[in-house]
C-alpha cells in the first residue's frame, strides 16, 4: 500500500509556481502580443513577397532539399545563446529581453504566414513551427531559468559555487537539451516535409 501512495506523491505537481518560471513565461506572452500587433501593420506587397517566399522554402523543403545544417542551426541557436548568457553578467538583464524577443518572433512570423498566404499559412506555420516548438521551448524556458540566476549571481559578485549533484556541472544542462533538440531535428527533417506535402496538394 505504501509503494502506489508514494508514487502519487511523486507525481503530485508542485504547491507553488516558481517565481522565474512566471516571469519568463510573462515576457514571452508580452512579446507574443506585441508580435501579433506588429505582424498585423505588414503591408500587403510585403505579405506577397512574403508569400512567394514561403512557398518557394516549402516546396523545397517537401522535396527535402533544405539542409540538415540549416535545421541544426534553427534548433540550437536559442539554446546555445541562453546558457553563454548565463557565464555573463549582463545575462541578469538580457534573459528576460530574450524571451520576450523569442515571444515576439514566433507571434510575428505566424501572423506574417498567415496573412501571406490565408488558411494554408496557419497550416504552414503550424506545420513549420509546430514539432520544433515542442522541442525547442522546454528547453529554452529551462535554460532560460538557470542561465538568470546564474547571471544574477555573478552580477552580485558571487561566483557561481560547486554545487552537489547535477547543480555542479555547468554544461549538463546544455548535454540534456542537445539530445532532446538532437531528437526534435530527426523528427523534423523526416515528418515536416511529409507534412508540407500534404498542404500543397
Amino acid at each position: 500500500m505504501k509503494r502506489p501512495r508514494r508514487v502519487l506523491l511523486m507525481l503530485r505537481p508542485a504547491e507553488k509556481i516558481r517565481p522565474d518560471y512566471l516571469v519568463l513565461c510573462l515576457l514571452f506572452l508580452l512579446g507574443a502580443a506585441l508580435g501579433h500587433v506588429a505582424g498585423g501593420l505588414v503591408g500587403e506587397a510585403q505579405h506577397r513577397e512574403l508569400g512567394e517566399y514561403v512557398m518557394s522554402y516549402t516546396r523545397s523543403a517537401a522535396a527535402q532539399r533544405v539542409p540538415l545544417v540549416g535545421v541544426l542551426f534553427s534548433y540550437f541557436r536559442s539554446p546555445v545563446v541562453l546558457f553563454l548568457l548565463g557565464l555573463a553578467a549582463c545575462g541578469a538583464w538580457l534573459v528576460p529581453v530574450f524571451m520576450a524577443g523569442q515571444g515576439f518572433f514566433l507571434a510575428f512570423s505566424i501572423r506574417c504566414f498567415a496573412g501571406a498566404l490565408g488558411h494554408r499559412g496557419v497550416l504552414l506555420a503550424l506545420a513549420a513551427f509546430g514539432i520544433r516548438c515542442l522541442f525547442v521551448l522546454p528547453c529554452v524556458f529551462y535554460l532560460a531559468s538557470r542561465s538568470w540566476k546564474d547571471a544574477v549571481r555573478l552580477r552580485k559578485g558571487s561566483v557561481i559555487r560547486e554545487r552537489s549533484g547535477t547543480e555542479g556541472r555547468p554544461f549538463y544542462p546544455l548535454l540534456i537539451c542537445g539530445v532532446v533538440l538532437l531528437i526534435g531535428c530527426t523528427v523534423e527533417v523526416s515528418l515536416v516535409p511529409r507534412l508540407f506535402n500534404l498542404i500543397l496538394t
